[in-house]
């Protein structure tokens, strides 16, 4: 069975010029990057919002790794994850 991608529309995380540091596939230590880095420029506290609609289907926090993330769910089974968060406020 042959499989094509939909037409999906997403819109930036932040209200702000999207600079990557990171990018998906990109070659690391000892594995492929399964997503995009977005630069900071060591500021925090800039607003994240949802690329899509969706839902909140997981909250992590851990003290190494992703740190605060936040995972959401799209229609059309996409999830979009949202990690090193300052905070989270549910908006």
């Amino acid at each position: 069975m042959v499989m094509f991608a939909q037409n999906v529309q997403f819109i930036s995380p932040l209200t702000r010029p999207l600079r990557l540091s990171g990018t998906f596939g990109e070659l690391r230590p000892d594995h492929f990057h399964a997503g995009i880095d977005i630069k900071t420029n060591q500021e925090e506290g800039w607003p994240v919002i949802a690329i899509a609609d969706g839902y909140v289907s997981r909250i992590a926090i851990s003290p190494t790794g992703y740190g605060k993330a936040l995972y959401i769910d799209h229609p059309g089974g996409y999830t979009s994850v949202y990690a090193h968060l300052q905070r989270m406020n549910g908006q």
